[in-house]
């Protein structure tokens, strides 16, 4: 999972740091060195270009990092914050993710305890979205456990094989 986000975090970036290192040292060349007289100034020109491309996407990618606040991989980046109403098209939660939600989308909804272990409150489909991330879930499972006392609510859109199948046998009683 890391090694895959830092490629993707790498591929989406080279162009534009090889384009303003490139830039940068172009400007630094034209002004400061005659690359006609020396031929092995040729080659410290490239081993910095290099350098300077590697130190670029290392220090973009360590902002990144940390201006996630990845404490619990994901998860952190999933929030919702249940607003403690109740309609008839389900419970009403505002979205602060990045992600946005759809009707129709199945999510599971869960929460961190005191010792930060995952708390499974139910899976629910989203009824409705409003423009400013506000949705309404209406839950086709859930345990029992009182939402007003919860001050962190994370989403999933990942179900696992068992709790499909939960769902499905909870609707067929």
């Amino acid at each position: 999972m890391l090694w895959k986000s830092i490629k993707d975090y790498f591929f989406s970036h080279i162009i534009l740091v090889i384009m303003g290192v490139g830039g940068f040292l172009s400007a630094i060349v034209t002004l400061f060195i005659d690359i006609n007289a020396l031929v092995s100034i040729k080659w410290l020109i490239f081993v910095i270009f290099i350098s300077l491309v590697i130190v670029a996407l290392l220090i973009g990618l360590l902002n990144d990092t940390f201006l996630k606040k990845n404490f619990y991989g994901d998860i952190e980046t999933l929030e919702l914050k249940y607003l403690k109403k109740r309609t008839e098209k389900g419970e009403v939660f505002k979205n602060l993710s990045n992600i946005k939600f759809n009707y129709g989308d199945v999510v599971k909804i869960y929460y961190l305890d005191n010792s930060n272990v995952e708390q499974f409150i139910g899976i629910g489909i989203i009824s409705h979205v409003q423009p400013n991330q506000i949705c309404h879930i209406e839950f086709l499972s859930k345990n029992d456990i009182e939402m007003n006392n919860i001050k962190k609510v994370f989403f999933s859109l990942k179900l696992n094989k068992d709790e499909i199948l939960t769902l499905l046998s909870e609707k067929e009683v």
